[in-house]
């Protein structure tokens, strides 16, 4: 492996300082994640996504073989717990602060959540203590300890203003795609939506890692985009959540509940089939 850069003013070293806080959070969330601890689910994705994002935005400072591999590992991990994830925030939305969701829908709900849940754990523990997922925690206490550098990561730790410039723009180009496809009611609006929110997310990730290089302007854009994220989120949401109540299969001898959850369904289809409100509403953030 290359030499590690030398001092803090480098890029490779910026790169390094946030790229090891992400692996030490995984790290750390291993044996919670083993006795199935709810709690350490979303930090631990959350670094998942932070390190797969610099590895796609700042991954030249490291030698591309290693960090490629990285990746894909990350990713597997990260569906995973994604599942997981996806059904927490489903129990959310309908059985804990659904306040205006029928009884009798939160019930089927609540009872496929809980089936589902079972099902995405088993994949969870499963996967994370098997040979694979062992040589991924490994690899992930590597890259915090003695990260395979490239050459690269020598250049001056300003250079990263320009990757940052370039996520922000990305995520900015394909926003205007979406918008585009909206406007011409263009079926792959939405995907293009959350392909925006990906990239916007890449973005601010990015921003905090240049933090110490960006100046005192840096946190008001992790919290503009922070914003833009919850208002994407919700239609990304409301997407996961209609392809979630679809699979409900109600036992016929409960017709209240069908009839609720047909009610449900069409009032997320709504939602989810309306991408020019979320693109409004990013729009208004972006300014």
């Amino acid at each position: 492996m290359a030499d590690s850069p030398a001092t803090a003013d480098t890029l490779g070293a910026l790169v390094q300082a946030y790229v090891g806080e992400q692996c030490a959070v995984i790290l750390d969330a291993r044996f919670a994640l083993a006795s199935r601890d709810e709690s350490l689910v979303h930090p631990a994705r959350v670094a998942i996504r932070r390190l797969r994002a610099t590895l796609r935005t700042f991954g030249g400072v490291y030698d591309a073989d290693h960090g490629a591999s990285f990746a894909k590992e990350l990713r597997w991990a990260g569906l995973l717990l994604g599942d997981v994830r996806d059904l927490q925030v489903l129990a959310e939305r309908y059985t804990e602060d659904a306040g205006s969701t029928d009884q009798a829908a939160k019930r089927v709900i609540a009872d496929e959540i809980q089936r589902d849940r079972i099902d995405a754990w088993d994949a969870v523990t499963a996967g994370l203590s098997s040979i694979r997922g062992a040589a991924l925690y490994a690899v992930i206490a590597r890259w915090r300890d003695d990260p395979p550098f490239d050459g690269k990561g020598a250049a001056p730790a300003d250079r990263a203003e320009k990757k940052v410039d370039k996520a922000d723009a990305r995520w900015r180009a394909r926003l205007d795609r979406a918008h585009a496809a909206s406007a011409d009611d263009d079926a792959e609006a939405g995907e293009l939506l959350h392909d925006a929110r990906k990239a916007a997310k890449r973005h601010r990730y990015a921003v905090e890692l240049a933090a110490p290089v960006l100046g005192p302007h840096a946190d008001e854009t992790i919290d503009k985009s922070k914003e833009l994220q919850d208002a994407l989120g919700a239609h990304q949401d409301a997407v996961v959540a209609l392809a979630f109540l679809k699979e409900i299969d109600v036992p016929s001898k409960d017709p209240k509940a069908a009839s609720a959850l047909a009610e449900l369904i069409a009032r997320t289809t709504e939602t989810a089939d309306d991408v020019a409100s979320a693109l409004n509403e990013a729009e208004r953030i972006r300014g």
